[in-house]
C-alpha cells in the first residue's frame, strides 16, 4: 500500500502548489456565489478493486463530472468515470470496470481572497465490474469460486471519503480529489477499504449568480458616479 500512496501524496501535493500561482481569478469574493454550475473531465488513477484485481496496479481513466454548488458552501457532483480495458494479470484478463458516484461536497476553505477553494468528499458509488478469469489466482479463494475462461460479473456499492481543490481562471478550473472508497468485496469479509483514487482534471464554469449580481451593481455605482462628476465640474 506505500507504494500505492507515496506518488499519489506527492501528485496531489504538486496540485495544491500549482493551483497557488500567481494568475488572477474573476473575483475576490467566490465563496459569494449562491449558484455555481459547471462540467469537467479528468484523468483517474485507480487501484480498481483491490479484493479482485492485484494489489499496487494503478489503473488510469477517464472521469466526467457535472458540479453544483448552491449555499455559497455546499454542493453536490455526480460523476462517471470509465477505468478503459485493461488486465490484471495473471488472474483476470479483459476487464471493464466504470464507476458512477454521487458525492457531497463541503468548502472549508478558501485561500485568502483568492479563487482556490479545499473541500471535503462524502458520497456513494456504484462500481460495474466484469473480467475473464484466466485460472491462475492472484488470491486463495480464486481456485474454488472461478473457472479457467469464465466471465465474472460484479457490482459494488461503496462509501466515498476524501478531500479535493479546485482553482478557477476566468471560466476554466484545475481541480484535484483524493478519494477512498469503503465497502465489502464479499459479504463474508470485513468492511474495509476497497478503493483508492486520485482524479485531476478541468472544468468549466456554466453559471455563476451571486458573484455577478454584486458586479453588476458595482458597475452601476461607478457609472451613477461618474454621471455626476461632469456636472460637479461643469459648475466650477
Amino acid at each position: 500500500m506505500k507504494r500505492i500512496f507515496g506518488p499519489l501524496i506527492l501528485v496531489f501535493l504538486a496540485g495544491n502548489i500549482c493551483a497557488m500561482g500567481t494568475f488572477l481569478p474573476v473575483s475576490k469574493h467566490p465563496r459569494d456565489s449562491l449558484l455555481h454550475i459547471s462540467v469537467g473531465g479528468a484523468l483517474a488513477f485507480s487501484t480498481v478493486n483491490m479484493g479482485i484485481e492485484p494489489i499496487g496496479e494503478i489503473k488510469t481513466g477517464l472521469n466526467g463530472r457535472l458540479s453544483i454548488r448552491f449555499r455559497r458552501r455546499l454542493g453536490i457532483t455526480g460523476e462517471f468515470t470509465d477505468q478503459l480495458h485493461h488486465d490484471a494479470l495473471p488472474a483476470w484478463g479483459g476487464i471493464e470496470a466504470r464507476n458512477y458516484d454521487l458525492n457531497l461536497n463541503y468548502l472549508y476553505l478558501n485561500v485568502g481572497q483568492s479563487n482556490t477553494h479545499f473541500y471535503g468528499i462524502v458520497g456513494a458509488c456504484l462500481q460495474q465490474w466484469k473480467g475473464t478469469y484466466q485460472g491462475v489466482p492472484v488470491f486463495t479463494k480464486d481456485i474454488y469460486d472461478y473457472q479457467q475462461g469464465e466471465v465474472v460479473n460484479f457490482n459494488w456499492t461503496a462509501l466515498n471519503l476524501g478531500i479535493g481543490f479546485e482553482r478557477f481562471y476566468h471560466h476554466l478550473a484545475l481541480f484535484g480529489e483524493f478519494k477512498f472508497r469503503f465497502g465489502q468485496n464479499y459479504p463474508d469479509e470485513p468492511f474495509g477499504i476497497v478503493d483508492v483514487c486520485f482524479t485531476v482534471g478541468t472544468k468549466i464554469n456554466l453559471l455563476s449568480i451571486g458573484n455577478q449580481a454584486k458586479q453588476a451593481g458595482a458597475k452601476h455605482n461607478r457609472a451613477h458616479s461618474f454621471k455626476l462628476q461632469p456636472k460637479i465640474y461643469h459648475w466650477f
